[in-house]
This record gives C-alpha cells, sequence and structure tokens, in this order.
C-alpha cells in the first residue's frame, strides 16, 4: 500500500505569463566563448544545448586546433622554458619573453652544434702519440742500398769500345750521357736482355764493392747479406730488401729482375701486417737485435777509384740510401754521399704510423691515406707512397714520351727510352715532383700508407786511419790504399720509439654525444623529449585530421 508522501502527482503546468517573467529574468550559468561568437545558456535550458555545442566545434577551423594542441603541448612538455610559453595563466609578456628565451637557446645550440659537425665533416682525423712505444723486434731493419758512383768500370769499357759492337757501344753511351763513340744519327734500339747483360758487365757488383761484412757482432759473408740490385743509378747492392716476386705482381713482365738467385727465407712483410708471431732470425726481412753499432750493420766498401771511367755525380765514392723493405729506392733523388777514406756512422730513427680499424668508414679524401688493400696498383703488390709514384712517373712518361727509363716498372711491350729522350723524360719528372710537392692529390692520387714505416738519420764521418787494415782483417789487399775504403756502420740509437697513431677525431657515437651535451644544456632535450615530441605531433595529428572529415553524428530531437 502506498504511503501518501509517495503518491505521484501531476506537475503543475506555469502559465505562458509565468514562464515568459521567468525566462527574462533566469541568470546565465554556462558560457561558451569562442573566436566568432558566444552562446549564453540561460538555466534550466536543456533542449538545444549539445547540438549548439556540436555545431560550434565543427566550426572551429583546423589552424585553432593545431593552436590549442600547441599549447596543450607546451603546458605538458619537459623541455625547459617551453611549458611557459603555453601557460594561459601569464601573462601576454611573460609568454613572449619565455618564447623569446626559449628561441635564444634554440639559437645557441644550433650554432655550437653546426660548428661540431662542421668540425667532424672537414676534420675527421685526429693524430696522436700512442701511449705504447714501439720496440725494435716489432719493425724490420731498414732496406740498405749502396752503390758506387761509377757508371763503368774501365777495364771493361776498353774491351767494349775494341769490340766495337754497336749496341754496346750505345748502352755505353746512354749511361754514361755521352755522345764520343757514336754519331748522333746513328740509331740502335735494345731490349731488356741487351741492358741487363750489359749493366751486369760494366758495373760494380757486389762482389767488386764489398769486402768485409758484419751483422750483429758476427762477421758474414756479404755476398749472404747483399743481393744486386738495379736502381736508377745503375747496379747497387742491397741489404733486407725483399726479392721482386715480393715486390711485383709480376717480376718477370716489369723488366728489373736481374738473372741471379734469391733467398727462400722470406717473410711476406708489410708495415700493415707486420711478422709472423714464429719469427727466424734467418728470414727476411731481419729485425735488428738491438741499438748500438755492434748490433748493427758495418760494411767496409772499395770504391776502386782506379777503375772509374763516367760518374753519375761531378765527384767519387758511393751513394747510400735506406728504406722500406718493400720499396724500390730512388738513388739519384735521396742517395747520401760517402767519399773514399773516410768511416760513417748512421744513427737510424723510424717513424711508425699505425690507422686505427675505425679509420677505414672515413672517406679518402679526408683521411689523406689508403689501407693497404684499398689501393691496388699495376705493377706493385703492396700499396705505398712511394711504390704509386713510381709507377705514376712510369705511366706519365710513357704517355708523352713514348718510352719508359730501365728503372721503373713497365710492361713488357713498352720501349726502353734511350739518351735522345732524356730531355722529354726529365721534363715530365719534373712536372710530377712538382705537382706532388704543391698538391698531395696529382693525377694518380699518391696518398700516403695509412699504416706506415719510414726511417731517417743522421751521418757522421771521420777520416779513416790505418788501422782499418787490422780492425776488418784487410790483410788479404795489402797493396790497396786506405783512401779508396769506406767503412760504415748502420745502427738504431734507442731500443723503443714513439708511435704515431691515426683515428677518427669524431665518430658517430662523439658526434651524438656532443649534440645531445649541448642540447641538454640549452634546453634539457633528451631521447624521451623527442619521442615526446614525435608523439603529440602524430597522435594529435591525425585526431585532428580524423575529426575534420569525420561527419558529424545525427542529434536526437
Amino acid at each position: 500500500m502506498l504511503k501518501p508522501d509517495s503518491i505521484i502527482r501531476p506537475r503543475k503546468i506555469a502559465s505562458i505569463s509565468d514562464s515568459q517573467k521567468f525566462k527574462n529574468h533566469s541568470p546565465t550559468v554556462l558560457k561558451i566563448k569562442e573566436p566568432d561568437f558566444k552562446v549564453n545558456i540561460p538555466y534550466g535550458y536543456t533542449g538545444t544545448l549539445n547540438k549548439c555545442k556540436s555545431k560550434n566545434l565543427h566550426r572551429k577551423s583546423v589552424s585553432g586546433k593545431v593552436l590549442d594542441e600547441f599549447e596543450l603541448y607546451c603546458e605538458k612538455t619537459t623541455l625547459h622554458g617551453l611549458r611557459y610559453v603555453g601557460d594561459t595563466t601569464l601573462t601576454f609578456c611573460e609568454r613572449i619573453f619565455w618564447f623569446v628565451a626559449f628561441s635564444v637557446a634554440i639559437g645557441f645550440a644550433a650554432y655550437y652544434i653546426t660548428n661540431i659537425y662542421q668540425k667532424w665533416n672537414s676534420s675527421p682525423v685526429i693524430i696522436s702519440f700512442s701511449p705504447f712505444d714501439v720496440q725494435l723486434k716489432e719493425i724490420p731493419f731498414p732496406a740498405v742500398t749502396i752503390c758506387n758512383m761509377n757508371q763503368a768500370k774501365k777495364t771493361e769499357v776498353v774491351k767494349i769500345k775494341a769490340e766495337g759492337n754497336p749496341k754496346d757501344l750505345k748502352l755505353l753511351d746512354d749511361i754514361c750521357n755521352s755522345n764520343d763513340t757514336l754519331n748522333a744519327t746513328e740509331t740502335t734500339g735494345y731490349n731488356w736482355t741487351n741492358l741487363r747483360n750489359f749493366l751486369i758487365r760494366v758495373g760494380n757488383s757486389c762482389s767488386d764493392m764489398l769486402k768485409q761484412c758484419r751483422w750483429s757482432t758476427q762477421g758474414k759473408s756479404c755476398l749472404d747479406l747483399f743481393i744486386n740490385d738495379l736502381t736508377d743509378e745503375g747496379l747497387c747492392c742491397s741489404f733486407n730488401r725483399l726479392p721482386p716476386k715480393y715486390i711485383f705482381r709480376n717480376p718477370s713482365e716489369v723488366s728489373l729482375e736481374l738473372n741471379q738467385s734469391y733467398s727462400d727465407f722470406v717473410y711476406d712483410w708489410t708495415p700493415e701486417t707486420g711478422f709472423p708471431d714464429d719469427y727466424n732470425d734467418s728470414y727476411i726481412p731481419k729485425k735488428p737485435l738491438g741499438a748500438g753499432a755492434n748490433l748493427g750493420l758495418s760494411v767496409v766498401l772499395d770504391a776502386q777509384v782506379d777503375e772509374y771511367y763516367c760518374s753519375s755525380t761531378s765527384s767519387i765514392g758511393f751513394k747510400i740510401i735506406i728504406g722500406n723493405p718493400i720499396e724500390t729506392p730512388k738513388m739519384a733523388d735521396y742517395g747520401a754521399l760517402l767519399s773514399p777514406g773516410v768511416e760513417a756512422r748512421f744513427s737510424i730513427t723510424p717513424s711508425v704510423r699505425e690507422a686505427s680499424p675505425n679509420l677505414r668508414s672515413v672517406p679518402v679524401d679526408k683521411r689523406q691515406c689508403y689501407f693497404a688493400n684499398e689501393r691496388k696498383l699495376i705493377y706493385y703488390r703492396t700499396y705505398s707512397k712511394s711504390n704509386c709514384q713510381q709507377e705514376c712517373a712510369s705511366n706519365r712518361i710513357y704517355q708523352s714520351c713514348g718510352c719508359v727509363p730501365y728503372y721503373l716498372p713497365k710492361d713488357p711491350m713498352m720501349k726502353f727510352c734511350e739518351q735522345d729522350d732524356s730531355p722529354c723524360v726529365e721534363d715530365i719528372q719534373a712536372t710530377v715532383s712538382k705537382e706532388t710537392k704543391h698538391s698531395q692529390k696529382v693525377s694518380c692520387s699518391c696518398y700516403s700508407q695509412c699504416s706506415s714505416l719510414t726511417y731517417s738519420s743522421k751521418i757522421n764521418t771521420g777520416i779513416l786511419d790505418a788501422s782499418v787494415d787490422t780492425v776488418f782483417n784487410l790483410q788479404a789487399v795489402p797493396e790497396k790504399d786506405t783512401n779508396d775504403y769506406t767503412v760504415l756502420h748502420l745502427f738504431f740509437i734507442d731500443n723503443h720509439y714513439e708511435k704515431i697513431i691515426k683515428d677518427r677525431l669524431f665518430d658517430f657515437t662523439d658526434l651524438i654525444a656532443s649534440t645531445g651535451g649541448l642540447l641538454g644544456v640549452f634546453l634539457g632535450f633528451s631521447v624521451l623529449s623527442l619521442v615526446e615530441l614525435i608523439y603529440t605531433v602524430v597522435s594529435r595529428s591525425a585526431l585532428i585530421i580524423v575529426n575534420y572529415f569525420r561527419r558529424p553524428f545525427p542529434f536526437l530531437n
């Protein structure tokens, strides 16, 4: 049974006048303010509220919605200062101040980041000293090449002139740069066999030059230590230089191999690969056993002054050069002079450079060097700047002069240069030398190797005393005057040397760290700040686009 209080009573219908009166005096409880209009909704009015609100939201422009989302992002972002730009509780001037401050911070960050990027892009390589010194046991003793400046022995010249062979006379003229045996109009071509046999015949071989040798406190046969070698100074002798098959790709084709036997105990050594773990002292290239003259190489040289017919210079004596075991010596340009009757001491200092594997990712024109497997030469097995320049000179001379000097690598089908070709050859060599001096990037792009080994030396000489006969056991040739002899000592002055490392100045990790540090200092930016920005842009943009193109739902009356 229903109680009286629960009885449902019908609502009293208000009169028109009461309703109008109530409407005119009802207070406003909700106001919607938009850029273009405002709507006042009286108290108790619910009939068309949702409909008007929906129409208002759809009338709002996309730019307005984007501005709203930007203000919302500014309020929520973790970036320093940006939240004050979107804070609607601040005055307009305060928001402008924080906007300017944030913009200035962005400008400074961009400026310093640009400097870092330019440094990373333009100078990506740094050269520094290694914290660890290189030991003598890690590097080979330098290749030593010795040449007698006498280009032809007088006794052989007398025989050649007596025989009157036109080819030999022509070769003699070319070697001595003279024209006293042939008419200027007479030309006689020759091949490598003729030239090789002639150089061996008239040149000073190792058996002619070397009288006594000592390696690391022990007397050795000079012919066991030295081999005959062909350079731009003619026939010479080389110690610790690799045989031709380890230097050239096809030694039988480059026309630089002499008819002689070479040691079978050879390491395929390069500055980049170094020595194997199972090193043997009897192999080539040899390692120094220690510092000091007693642990180096000592040689007694015989100049054979009486045999001089024509010299490569204006003096008599020897030329000597030290270098990398895998390179061809440039005796004419860089050989040091030694006069007879002196004792010379060459104190050797190596220069070792190594490259970090990280350097491979840097472009060649930025790092200015090649790794061994990055540049393949036509004639040489191993890349080096010297080998590249030799090959470049050979190709340039052949292109301009139609021939190649005998001391440069060449194809078997290429012609040898004769004396008449000397002006052209000298002109091209001078041009290549100037290009190399003034620009590292010549036509052949002969950059240095990234891992390299070079040697420098300091020379001290003194007058040779007659006691050399007893010191070096030269009683076998008592008739020889000491003025014909030169005593040579080559040695290292220390057991440890500094090593230079070539590495990347900035790798990508360093670039990111430097950039992130600047962004953090100026803006409080982090990776999560970037994720936050991407998330806001993508998600809110998608929502705005979807709402803009979506049709409004029908409203219930």
